[in-house]
């Protein structure tokens, strides 16, 4: 079983959306896990975040966490929102370099995937778009 650990900023919109995404489509294929590289540890899910999952029947119960070296050790693959996320967790964890890239480079893609905190519910409803063709992506790759 893959140990996939989802990344972006602050962990209660784009990362814990994925996580919840995947765990959704791959059900107990993978082992999927977020956090954020400048989170604050016991935040919920963002309000549109909640909103997205909730529209996809999704359960979901999160808190915010901060990416840590434990994170880092348990996870296969990490994919990160952004390639300046890449950039933090390869200065911060160069051992792991190899293991983390960008999700949308990863799914080949590329681009970043914008942080919708604070925007209209709309802009929650692209980025959870955006994520399930990402997903979907891995999930191509990956045989599931």
């Amino acid at each position: 079983m893959k140990n996939i650990l989802f990344v972006c900023t602050g962990n209660t919109c784009r990362s814990p959306l994925a996580e919840y995404l995947l765990k959704e489509k791959a059900g107990d294929q993978l082992s999927v896990k977020s956090a954020g590289v400048t989170a604050w540890p016991g935040v919920p899910i963002s309000q549109g975040t909640a909103d997205v999952l909730d529209q996809r029947g999704i359960s979901h119960q999160h808190f915010s966490q901060s990416v840590s070296a434990e994170l880092v050790s348990w996870a296969d693959v990490i994919l990160t929102m952004t390639s300046s996320h890449k950039e933090m967790l390869s200065i911060k964890h160069p051992n792991a370099s190899g293991k983390v890239h960008t999700l949308k480079g990863y799914a080949a893609t590329g681009g970043d995937i914008a942080d919708p905190i604070g925007g209209p519910k709309e802009e929650y409803e692209q980025v959870g778009i955006e994520l399930e063709q990402c997903i979907d992506e891995l999930l191509e790759k990956w045989k599931m």
